[in-house]
């Protein structure tokens, strides 16, 4: 998706990144039916959306069921972000804390290692989440800058 379908120009893709050392950044937006990836660039923002369907019968069998449900949808999500440099993960409720042991215990650890943080976010626009990762990675990259 390029940067107009997101309301969000060159100038803001400069404002998100940091300058210099720049390599990759992810922003994902995870709720326990939905996942917004936005892959930053120096060239701009990609933006994917998954889906996950979840199963809802009861019973020892469906509840495994639920769970490999989960695990696959977390998969697919890791595997959309790919390698990135610095990962900040968005969402409501439990799903995001959900996600992060999802990757510390299915060998998505080289993706674990490149979280810089987690935060609660309530389900907000594209924009309005570009916006406060825009503001998240300001003060990270201010605090955690070389000297």
């Amino acid at each position: 998706m390029n940067l107009k379908h997101l309301n969000m120009t060159s100038q803001g893709v400069n404002n998100i990144i940091n300058k210099g050392a720049f390599m990759s950044a992810c922003v994902l937006w995870i709720d326990s039916e939905h996942a917004k990836v936005f892959k930053i660039s120096a060239t701009g923002i990609v933006k994917k959306q998954l889906s996950h369907h979840s199963v809802n019968p009861i019973g020892s069998r469906h509840d495994q069921h639920k769970i490999n449900a989960e695990n696959n949808f977390f998969h697919e999500v890791a595997l959309s972000i790919g390698l990135t440099e610095e990962l900040l993960i968005l969402g409501a409720g439990l799903a995001k804390n959900h996600f992060k042991n999802h990757l510390e215990s299915h060998h998505h650890q080289e993706l674990h290692k490149h979280i810089v943080g987690m935060e609660a976010l309530d389900s907000v626009s594209d924009n309005q989440i570009l916006e406060f990762s825009r503001k998240f990675f300001k003060k990270y990259n201010t605090y955690n800058s070389a000297i």
